[in-house]
């Protein structure tokens, strides 16, 4: 597993909450979806982010907690189900998963049973991110590209 270790800038992010298995956070992305493009805000810039807060062989699928996010440069009033947040930055251990996103858990598995005991690093609390790097619409499976965001101490 390749690893780098960067320095993140600060982050303004505004996401949509999901509960429930992971496998259905595209609702989540499609509320976001439907919100931001008619304002504009995707762009070159514009970070696409994936939260997964529990570990799924712990907790119950339909308690699964995960936000679909994206960078943003300000807050919008009256925005529904849309919510913001700042990510401080920092340093994150990153790592590249090819692939489909299904077989990200063992991308994140290796990362975690692997990397981070062999590192001497410590993972902060923090959550860990997901950047998607190209489009799933467009891209065949084999192809996406995700960097896997490790906060560390």
């Amino acid at each position: 597993m390749d690893v780098k270790i960067w320095t993140l800038d600060p982050m303004k992010l505004a996401y949509v909450e999901h509960i429930g298995p992971y496998t259905e956070v595209g609702q989540a992305w499609e509320k976001l979806a439907s919100w931001a493009g008619p304002k504009g805000l995707f762009n070159e810039g514009t970070k696409f982010l994936g939260v997964y807060y529990d570990n799924p062989e712990e907790v119950p699928a339909e308690k699964l907690r995960s936000e679909a996010c994206i960078t943003v440069e300000k807050e919008f009033s009256g925005s529904g189900a849309i919510k913001f947040k700042n990510v401080a930055g920092g340093r994150y251990a990153v790592t590249v998963h090819l692939g489909p996103y299904e077989l990200l858990v063992d991308s994140w598995m290796e990362f975690y049973m692997k990397w981070l005991p062999e590192s001497g690093e410590e993972c902060s609390e923090e959550p860990c991110y997901e950047q998607y790097m190209n489009n799933p619409q467009t891209t065949k499976p084999e192809h996406l590209v995700t960097l896997l965001l490790m906060p560390l101490k």
